[in-house]
């Protein structure tokens, strides 16, 4: 079926792409399903698990997202960045975040993780741990792409040109 909605537009404007919910609530739906590392145009494939947490949610004593972010960086993971919202809500919850006059933040946080598939295996034994209690954990593959720093010209009036993003190659 999807071939046959990309036929329908020239230049389509948006992708579709398979998510695969881990956790919600604490609860261990399915692990992430590691694909094959490189696509059927021979670039290769990493994977992404985004994490849906609370600024409030702790794991002892620290909000979990900040135990993860160590936790992974101990473990030898290539990256790991925390967003922390203004406000939102999940589920028939009533919309949180900031007030005035609170003593602590109740603003929502994602934490995206992306990595080779065999990072990504070990990562998530991480995450599964400090999300026991909380949290919507999910799982996608997605192309590697790195910036190639080298494209980088300084021109006459010392301004920068744009870098190119590119695909890394499988070898």
């Amino acid at each position: 079926m999807l071939p046959e909605l990309a036929g329908l537009l020239r230049h389509p404007l948006m992708t579709l792409e398979q998510v695969r919910v881990c956790k919600r609530y604490g609860h261990l739906i399915s692990v992430p399903e590691l694909a094959a590392g490189v696509d059927d145009r021979g670039f290769l494939l990493w994977h992404k698990l985004t994490v849906y947490t609370s600024e409030a949610a702790r794991h002892e004593g620290r909000p979990v997202h900040r135990a993860m972010v160590r936790r992974l960086r101990s473990a030898g993971i290539s990256g790991a960045t925390t967003h922390r919202g203004f406000w939102g809500f999940h589920g028939d919850r009533p919309p949180h975040g900031d007030r005035l006059l609170q003593l602590e933040r109740r603003v929502p946080t994602v934490t995206t993780v992306i990595d080779t598939a065999e990072r990504i295996f070990a990562a998530f034994d991480i995450i599964d741990e400090l999300t026991k209690e909380h949290g919507l954990v999910t799982s996608e593959t997605v192309l590697a792409v790195r910036a190639d720093l080298g494209a980088l010209q300084v021109g006459r009036s010392g301004k920068r040109g744009r870098h190119t993003p590119q695909l890394l190659p499988a070898r």
